[in-house]
Protein backbone atom coordinates (compact mmCIF):
# COMPACT_ATOMS: atom_id res chain seq x y z
CA UNK A 1 0.00 0.00 0.00
CA UNK A 2 1.31 3.37 -0.84
CA UNK A 3 2.41 5.16 2.19
CA UNK A 4 0.23 8.22 1.33
CA UNK A 5 -2.59 6.08 2.21
CA UNK A 6 -1.89 4.46 5.80
CA UNK A 7 -3.59 6.30 8.73
CA UNK A 8 -1.16 6.93 11.75
CA UNK A 9 -0.58 3.77 13.82
CA UNK A 10 -2.35 5.79 16.85
CA UNK A 11 -5.76 5.46 14.25
CA UNK A 12 -5.04 2.36 12.85
CA UNK A 13 -3.66 0.21 15.74
CA UNK A 14 -3.84 2.39 18.68
CA UNK A 15 -3.09 0.09 21.42
CA UNK A 16 0.35 -0.53 19.64
CA UNK A 17 1.11 2.75 19.87
CA UNK A 18 0.45 3.10 23.47
CA UNK A 19 2.19 -0.09 24.25
CA UNK A 20 5.67 1.55 21.62
CA UNK A 21 5.28 4.94 23.81
CA UNK A 22 5.13 3.37 26.65
CA UNK A 23 8.06 0.94 26.09
CA UNK A 24 10.52 4.38 24.92
CA UNK A 25 9.57 5.68 27.88
CA UNK A 26 10.39 3.24 30.77
CA UNK A 27 13.59 2.05 28.73
CA UNK A 28 14.63 5.24 29.68
CA UNK A 29 15.56 3.55 32.92
CA UNK A 30 18.31 1.08 33.64
CA UNK A 31 17.39 -2.74 33.48
CA UNK A 32 18.70 -6.15 33.27
CA UNK A 33 17.72 -7.54 29.67
CA UNK A 34 20.35 -6.24 27.83
CA UNK A 35 17.76 -6.42 24.20
CA UNK A 36 13.88 -5.52 23.39
CA UNK A 37 13.30 -7.59 20.67
CA UNK A 38 10.53 -5.41 17.94
CA UNK A 39 11.76 -7.28 14.84
CA UNK A 40 9.54 -7.53 11.89
CA UNK A 41 6.87 -4.94 13.34
CA UNK A 42 4.34 -3.39 11.71
CA UNK A 43 4.84 0.32 12.42
CA UNK A 44 4.50 2.28 9.88
CA UNK A 45 3.74 5.85 10.75
CA UNK A 46 4.38 5.28 14.03
CA UNK A 47 4.88 8.76 16.63
CA UNK A 48 8.08 7.68 18.13
CA UNK A 49 9.47 10.95 18.58
CA UNK A 50 11.71 11.43 21.64
CA UNK A 51 11.54 7.99 22.60
CA UNK A 52 14.25 5.85 24.01
CA UNK A 53 14.37 2.96 22.16
CA UNK A 54 18.33 2.29 22.75
CA UNK A 55 19.55 -1.19 22.36
CA UNK A 56 16.52 -2.37 20.84
CA UNK A 57 16.19 -5.05 17.96
CA UNK A 58 14.37 -3.76 15.08
CA UNK A 59 15.48 -5.73 12.65
CA UNK A 60 13.28 -6.52 9.17
CA UNK A 61 10.88 -4.05 10.46
CA UNK A 62 8.69 -1.50 8.92
CA UNK A 63 9.00 1.86 10.05
CA UNK A 64 8.18 3.75 6.64
CA UNK A 65 7.59 7.33 7.21
CA UNK A 66 8.12 6.91 11.43
CA UNK A 67 8.51 10.14 13.23
CA UNK A 68 11.26 9.67 15.01
CA UNK A 69 12.37 13.11 16.33
CA UNK A 70 15.17 13.30 18.26
CA UNK A 71 14.63 9.59 19.39
CA UNK A 72 17.38 7.47 21.56
CA UNK A 73 18.59 4.69 19.08
CA UNK A 74 21.90 4.28 20.84
CA UNK A 75 23.17 0.61 19.61
CA UNK A 76 19.65 -0.50 18.45
CA UNK A 77 19.51 -2.82 15.60
CA UNK A 78 18.42 -1.66 12.00
CA UNK A 79 19.60 -4.53 10.04
CA UNK A 80 17.14 -4.80 7.25
CA UNK A 81 14.73 -2.68 8.69
CA UNK A 82 12.00 0.02 6.33
CA UNK A 83 12.96 3.70 7.41
CA UNK A 84 11.34 4.77 3.90
CA UNK A 85 10.36 8.65 4.80
CA UNK A 86 11.20 8.23 8.24
CA UNK A 87 11.94 11.38 10.08
CA UNK A 88 14.78 10.97 11.97
CA UNK A 89 15.93 14.84 12.47
CA UNK A 90 17.94 15.47 15.46
CA UNK A 91 18.13 11.36 16.20
CA UNK A 92 21.02 9.64 18.01
CA UNK A 93 21.77 6.63 15.96
CA UNK A 94 25.05 6.30 18.02
CA UNK A 95 26.34 2.89 17.07
CA UNK A 96 23.80 1.53 15.66
CA UNK A 97 23.74 -1.28 13.24
CA UNK A 98 21.69 -0.36 10.08
CA UNK A 99 23.23 -2.70 7.88
CA UNK A 100 20.84 -3.28 4.69
CA UNK A 101 18.56 -0.91 5.75
CA UNK A 102 16.27 0.94 3.09
CA UNK A 103 16.37 5.09 4.02
CA UNK A 104 15.24 6.95 0.73
CA UNK A 105 13.94 9.98 1.56
CA UNK A 106 14.37 9.67 5.41
CA UNK A 107 15.47 13.09 6.99
CA UNK A 108 18.71 12.34 8.73
CA UNK A 109 18.62 16.34 9.35
CA UNK A 110 21.39 16.92 12.46
CA UNK A 111 21.38 13.67 13.54
CA UNK A 112 23.90 11.89 15.47
CA UNK A 113 25.11 8.88 13.06
CA UNK A 114 28.79 8.39 14.96
CA UNK A 115 29.94 5.09 14.54
CA UNK A 116 26.88 3.83 12.97
CA UNK A 117 27.40 0.68 10.52
CA UNK A 118 25.36 1.54 7.17
CA UNK A 119 26.98 -1.02 4.92
CA UNK A 120 24.66 -1.42 2.05
CA UNK A 121 22.05 0.49 3.14
CA UNK A 122 20.33 2.61 0.99
CA UNK A 123 20.22 6.05 1.52
CA UNK A 124 19.35 7.70 -2.20
CA UNK A 125 17.37 10.74 -1.67
CA UNK A 126 18.11 10.58 1.99
CA UNK A 127 19.08 14.32 3.76
CA UNK A 128 21.65 14.11 5.83
CA UNK A 129 22.40 17.89 6.37
CA UNK A 130 24.68 18.82 8.99
CA UNK A 131 24.88 15.06 10.44
CA UNK A 132 27.62 13.45 12.41
CA UNK A 133 28.55 10.86 10.29
CA UNK A 134 32.01 10.38 12.54
CA UNK A 135 33.34 7.18 12.54
CA UNK A 136 29.87 5.78 10.33
CA UNK A 137 30.61 3.30 8.32
CA UNK A 138 28.78 3.41 4.38
CA UNK A 139 30.81 0.24 2.65
CA UNK A 140 29.11 -0.09 -0.60
CA UNK A 141 25.91 2.29 0.65
CA UNK A 142 24.00 4.14 -1.81
CA UNK A 143 23.93 7.51 -1.10
CA UNK A 144 22.77 8.55 -4.74
CA UNK A 145 21.02 11.90 -4.84
CA UNK A 146 21.33 12.28 -0.70
CA UNK A 147 22.00 15.50 0.84
CA UNK A 148 25.12 15.82 2.44
CA UNK A 149 25.74 19.83 2.70
CA UNK A 150 27.27 20.26 5.90
CA UNK A 151 27.64 16.81 7.09
CA UNK A 152 30.80 15.83 9.08
CA UNK A 153 32.25 12.53 6.87
CA UNK A 154 35.74 13.35 7.59
CA UNK A 155 36.56 9.56 9.41
CA UNK A 156 33.49 8.28 7.62
CA UNK A 157 34.07 4.81 5.88
CA UNK A 158 33.22 5.49 2.07
CA UNK A 159 34.53 2.25 0.58
CA UNK A 160 33.08 1.49 -2.81
CA UNK A 161 29.87 3.58 -1.66
CA UNK A 162 27.77 5.10 -4.63
CA UNK A 163 27.57 9.44 -4.19
CA UNK A 164 26.42 10.44 -7.73
CA UNK A 165 24.12 13.03 -7.60
CA UNK A 166 24.72 13.05 -4.21
CA UNK A 167 24.70 17.31 -2.78
CA UNK A 168 27.67 18.61 -1.01
CA UNK A 169 28.59 22.27 0.37
CA UNK A 170 31.28 24.47 1.55
CA UNK A 171 30.88 22.42 5.22
CA UNK A 172 30.90 19.36 3.92
CA UNK A 173 33.55 17.59 5.40
CA UNK A 174 35.24 14.51 3.32
CA UNK A 175 38.03 12.04 4.73
CA UNK A 176 40.96 12.75 4.18
CA UNK A 177 42.19 12.20 0.25
CA UNK A 178 38.71 11.79 -0.32
CA UNK A 179 38.21 12.82 -4.73
CA UNK A 180 34.52 13.45 -4.14
CA UNK A 181 34.65 15.38 -7.49
CA UNK A 182 35.20 12.02 -9.10
CA UNK A 183 32.53 10.39 -7.28
CA UNK A 184 29.91 12.14 -8.98
CA UNK A 185 29.39 14.81 -6.28
CA UNK A 186 27.46 17.90 -6.84
CA UNK A 187 28.84 20.85 -5.08
CA UNK A 188 26.14 23.65 -4.08
CA UNK A 189 25.12 26.94 -1.88
CA UNK A 190 24.52 25.79 1.25
CA UNK A 191 21.17 25.94 3.07
CA UNK A 192 21.69 27.89 6.34
CA UNK A 193 20.22 26.96 9.28
CA UNK A 194 17.47 24.38 9.82
CA UNK A 195 13.89 25.71 10.52
CA UNK A 196 13.04 24.87 13.51
CA UNK A 197 10.63 21.44 14.16
CA UNK A 198 7.72 24.24 15.54
CA UNK A 199 7.23 25.45 12.40
CA UNK A 200 6.88 22.09 10.35
CA UNK A 201 3.85 19.54 9.81
CA UNK A 202 4.00 16.05 12.16
CA UNK A 203 6.37 13.71 10.47
CA UNK A 204 3.51 10.82 10.88
CA UNK A 205 1.01 12.64 8.55
CA UNK A 206 3.26 14.32 6.12
CA UNK A 207 2.39 13.58 2.39
CA UNK A 208 5.33 12.29 0.76
CA UNK A 209 6.07 12.87 -2.94
CA UNK A 210 7.03 9.70 -4.93
CA UNK A 211 10.75 8.39 -4.82
CA UNK A 212 12.60 9.02 -7.85
CA UNK A 213 14.79 6.02 -6.74
CA UNK A 214 11.62 3.59 -6.71
CA UNK A 215 11.83 0.55 -7.13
Amino acid sequence: MPINDVVPLEVRTADAQVALSGLGVLLQQPREQSWVNLSVTDLRRADCDGLWLHEVNLDRSCMEAAGLYHANLTQASLVSVNLRHADLKTAILHRARCVLADLRGARLVETDLRDADFTEADLREANLRKADAGGAVFRRADLRLADLRGTDLSTADLLQARLTGALASEHTRWPTGFDHASAGVVVTEDPGPEPSPLLQPAGITTQHPPLRSMP
